[in-house]
């Protein structure tokens, strides 16, 4: 499996709102977190409340670590008026998504390249 590949289309499905491509993504059982608010879902009430959810957005993984069996991303997602990013926590066994928590943050533009380089 091309974790890589498995997150950016992960992702490109979460942004595109596609239910029915987002699904195949998890375990049937799998247990969604959202840590800032205090919410946990199933996947039912998860896909629910990204794909009902209004606007046009769009997104970009812009970090992908490994360890073990979990992978932590960060990634940029916007709208016309909005834009957060969004760091992930996603446990992924036999190929499909057991556990993921995930905090959300609110920012107001891109974040612009310090003094760090990069």
């Amino acid at each position: 499996m091309d974790i890589n590949n498995f997150i950016i289309e992960y992702w490109k499905n979460i942004a595109s709102q596609n239910e029915m491509e987002l699904k195949k993504f998890f375990h049937e059982d799998a247990c969604i977190r959202w840590h800032n608010t205090n919410e946990q879902f199933n996947v039912s009430e998860f896909l629910r409340a990204n794909c009902e959810y209004p606007g046009d957005w769009s997104g970009e993984v812009e970090r992908i670590e490994k360890a073990r069996n979990t992978v932590i991303t960060v990634t940029h997602v916007w709208t016309k008026g909005m834009s957060f990013h969004v760091t992930s926590f996603i446990e992924i066994i036999e190929g499909k998504i057991k556990t993921l928590d995930e905090n959300l943050s609110h920012t107001s533009s891109r974040f612009k390249r310090g003094k760090c380089g990069k």
